[in-house]
């Protein structure tokens, strides 16, 4: 019974940290919109998603990482990251709706 109810605050604990990861993307990505003239909410969550896979690769470990920083190949990488990321939704989407 207590482990039963430490997992489900955990669990109401997860579900507040992500509203509240959430909530202040929104407001960076509302943000920047303002802030940055032609700037739009992809662009933002390209950035975003860019900064988040660099720190995890920090994160894991990867402590030397040599990447090519041209433009292009930045395009590139977040052109691979975004459509890995549609892809996985839409399986997720298929396993589950």
């Amino acid at each position: 019974e207590a482990e039963a109810e430490a997992r489900y605050l955990s669990g109401v604990g997860v579900a507040r940290q992500r509203t509240a990861i959430v909530n202040g993307l929104k407001g960076a990505i509302n943000d920047f919109e303002e802030e940055v003239e032609g700037v739009t909410a992809k662009d933002v969550m390209d950035i975003l998603l860019l900064s988040q896979y660099m720190d995890t690769l920090s994160s894991v470990g990867a402590n030397t990482l040599f990447l090519e920083h041209d433009p292009a190949s930045v395009s590139n990488l977040q052109a691979q990251l975004s459509n890995n990321f549609l892809k996985k939704k839409q399986q997720s989407g298929k396993m589950f709706g």
